[in-house]
C-alpha cells in the first residue's frame, strides 16, 4: 500500500479516539498519530529508518478494520 493510498484510506473513515496498538502501547489520539505519521512518510518516504511509521499506520488500519468487521 502506498503512502497516498494510506492517506486516502484514513481520510475516508471515522477514526476512534484511542486504540491499543499492542500490549503496553496505547494511542490516545489516533487522528493526530495518523496525521503526523503521514507527514513523516511524505517527507522521508518509506525508507529503513522510517519504516516503523509505515508499519504503525498499517497496524492501525488493520485494528480499525477488525473492530468494524
Amino acid at each position: 500500500m502506498t503512502i497516498e493510498e494510506l492517506e486516502a484510506h484514513f481520510s475516508g473513515i471515522d477514526l476512534p479516539q484511542s486504540i491499543n496498538l499492542c500490549p503496553g502501547t496505547r494511542i490516545n489520539d489516533v487522528a493526530h498519530c495518523v496525521q503526523t505519521h503521514l507527514v513523516v512518510l511524505k517527507i522521508h518516504g518509506n525508507v529503513r529508518p522510517f519504516e516503523c511509521f509505515y508499519d504503525r499506520l498499517i497496524k492501525i488500519k488493520e485494528i480499525i478494520e477488525t473492530n468494524h468487521a
